[in-house]
């Protein structure tokens, strides 16, 4: 075989091996690394606009801080902050807003100590909303990438589509109850002393540790389900 031959050959196993390689970032698609959920924090924030001179909050205002409330009691974390202008243009009308929030939710079942507020400097502004807020997380897949920017027609690297496996991997993150459980470990409930104390006597003393089982735990099919 002649040496140009043993070039030719060389050069189109380079070739081939070149077609095949892949980068970090292909790989990192091919194994679904870029579809790993994540938890982002964000800021849940309520903003009153509306604050009349001399009065407290309206109906609405209120009905809208009961349901902000709410949403802290399931998602939130940290403390709900109540931010008032100050140097606004009616500092009493805003601190009787902030108040009159404070109370709302405190009615809803909040502490006092899961209430924070303080003021904003509103200089020179017109008008300066009432600003509650708090902190809680989102589930976000954050490398999935926007499909209208993917060359589909490129298969040269025989790779998935950046895309792969982002339609599940969002789907998921959409279905996290708690997104902050993604954060860390959560602390569990304090054990029931007293059932355990119940088990543990009934072991000592030999006797059946799990509850009676009674007609309503039966797993027997109905007889209305056909063959």
């Amino acid at each position: 075989m002649s040496s140009r031959l043993h070039i030719v050959l060389a050069g189109v196993s380079l070739a081939v091996l070149g077609a095949c390689a892949q980068s970090k970032q292909q790989i990192a698609y091919s194994s679904w690394e870029h579809t790993q959920i994540r938890a982002n924090e964000v800021t849940a924030e309520l903003k009153i606009d509306t604050l009349v001179s001399g009065e407290k909050l309206g109906t609405n205002e209120r009905e809208a801080v009961k349901y902000f409330a709410a949403a802290y009691q399931d998602e939130g974390h940290g403390a709900v902050v109540i931010s008032r202008p100050s140097n606004g243009p009616d500092d009493i009308s805003a601190m009787r807003a902030a108040a009159d929030a404070r109370a709302i939710m405190l009615a809803e079942g909040l502490e006092a100590t899961q209430i924070a507020e303080g003021p904003y400097d509103a200089s020179g502004a017109r008008s300066a909303p009432l600003v509650i807020s708090y902190r809680t997380y989102d589930a976000v897949v954050p490398n999935c990438p926007d499909i209208s920017q993917i060359n589909v027609s490129f298969t040269g690297t025989n790779s998935p589509l950046p895309s792969f496996g982002c339609a599940v991997a969002v789907n998921l993150a959409a279905m996290i109850a708690d997104p902050s459980d993604l954060v860390g470990d959560q602390p569990m409930d304090p054990a029931d002393i007293n059932r355990r104390g119940i088990v543990i006597s009934k072991y000592r003393n030999g006797e059946k540790t799990s509850a009676e089982r009674n007609g309503d735990a039966s797993g027997a099919i109905s007889s209305a389900v056909g063959n």
